[in-house]
């Protein structure tokens, strides 16, 4: 019999394949020549990219080896395109000295991790699981540096898209759920997650705070242009 939970168990493996593609709403508009968007710069941090990549294959060896083919298949996926992503993002990147710094270490960190993961997996494979869990909080509150700085720039971009940050929230929201005493109680899964629906929750109603002070603020220029010949 179909319940809740089957239903719940089918957003946990959907959703994180989303989550992972969503950084495509940043890059495309990038990448492709004639887009509707202006947008020619990526003016977002590399954090969730970075943090997608190395948690994605930590998990992904850690599952490998232990034979979990339903824990390694979206990892794998996650992997690639954050690998993908986190390559890309260099030459694409807005001409901000410390946007490229920040890339520098973290990818370079990255690497390092993912070496030492995959030379102590055979030996202990706890340790790629217990710092993939670590940077899996990294990756689920990825906005949370940036938030400030967008509400005072008034630029959303600093938070990736609403894509991105909808995506995160809502795979964050279903893995509370799914990690909880409802389902399946886990105290780390569950910390991580609940940051997520958080910070990406918070990255969405400061969207909206942001778009709607742009819009009265565009209101009332065209109020001044009307009034101005009048005067």
């Amino acid at each position: 019999m179909w319940t809740w939970k089957n239903l719940l168990n089918v957003l946990c493996t959907i959703l994180p394949f989303i989550a992972f593609a969503s950084p495509a709403t940043v890059f495309l508009p990038v990448l492709v020549k004639g887009s509707s968007s202006n947008q020619d710069v990526i003016e977002m941090p590399p954090l969730a990219l970075t943090t997608q990549m190395l948690q994605c294959f930590l998990f992904a060896i850690y599952a490998h080896h232990l034979r979990m083919w339903t824990l390694f298949i979206p990892n794998t996926v996650g992997f690639v395109l954050g690998f993908v992503w986190s390559t890309i993002y260099p030459f694409k990147v807005a001409p901000v000295n410390g946007l490229r710094l920040q890339w520098q270490i973290q990818y370079s960190i990255s690497l390092l991790l993912m070496l030492l993961g995959s030379l102590t997996i055979q030996r202990t494979p706890y340790l790629s699981s217990t710092i993939a869990a670590a940077v899996g909080v990294l990756m689920c509150t990825y906005p949370l540096p940036s938030m400030h700085q967008a509400y005072k720039e008034k630029n959303p971009n600093l938070m990736g898209s609403a894509v991105m940050n909808f995506a995160m929230f809502a795979t964050c929201f279903a893995w509370v759920i799914h990690s909880s005493w409802l389902v399946e109680y886990d105290i780390f899964v569950l910390v991580a997650n609940g940051s997520g629906v958080l910070v990406q929750g918070g990255a969405l109603v400061l969207r909206f705070i942001i778009v709607r002070r742009k819009r009265l603020a565009q209101g009332e220029n065209s109020e001044l242009s009307a009034l101005t010949p009048l005067l």
